[in-house]
């Protein structure tokens, strides 16, 4: 699996250069048909389009209006979960979605066709917040569906960043959390508990 840099590079090389590199290691499902997108606000950003089809995949800077998921973040954040180590736990996965399971990593393969249309179907924009870490606040969002994305989040979650690593070690149950205010979920919560369910059945 190639590496990424030390170093920072641009969101433009990293998302044509990088993950193509890594693509051309996975082992993708020829009966594959999805498009995941992945936007990039502030200097240097854009948005992609990473289409899985018939065993290969294609990455082109392109609207991700028709991704049935897409990962948005600012260039701060982007970067920050990369080479910075901000937005603990969260950023871990934000970072790990990017460098492989987005595109079919060998720990981390692709989500299914079916997963995809059940995502799509929900539509909507969560927008995760993680407070008190290190480097400030950080946050990554993700549309589900295609289309234009909203002006703002259609649920937005936030967690402190030592909560959200004791719920990852074991040592916080995640409905404790809930009621005891430690996550605060503003907007639609049925709408993350529906990508959660959606998530967990993919799991299982």
């Amino acid at each position: 699996m190639p590496k990424l840099s030390n170093e920072p590079i641009s969101p433009k090389e990293f998302m044509e250069e990088f993950i193509p590199s890594v693509i051309a290691e996975a082992t993708l499902d020829a009966e594959m048909d999805i498009k995941l997108g992945v936007k990039i606000d502030g200097g240097g950003g854009g948005e992609w389009l990473v289409h899985i089809s018939g065993g290969s995949c294609k990455v082109d800077e392109t609207a991700r209006d028709e991704a049935a998921f897409t990962l948005v973040q600012t260039v701060e954040d982007w970067r920050g979960a990369l080479w910075e180590g901000r937005g603990g736990v969260f950023g871990q996965q934000a970072s790990a979605l990017l460098t492989s399971g987005a595109v079919g990593g060998e720990n981390a393969p692709p989500p299914s066709t079916q997963v995809m249309e059940q995502l799509a179907a929900l539509g909507g924009l969560i927008q995760v917040t993680v407070t008190e870490g290190e480097g400030g606040d950080w946050s990554t969002g993700f549309k589900l569906g295609p289309g234009v994305l909203p002006d703002a989040p259609t649920t937005e979650v936030k967690i402190a960043a030592a909560d959200a690593e004791a719920m990852q070690s074991g040592t916080l149950d995640p409905m404790q959390a809930f009621m005891s205010g430690k996550i605060q979920v503003i907007g639609d919560m049925a709408l993350m508990m529906q990508m959660q369910a959606i998530a967990m059945q993919a799991g299982s």
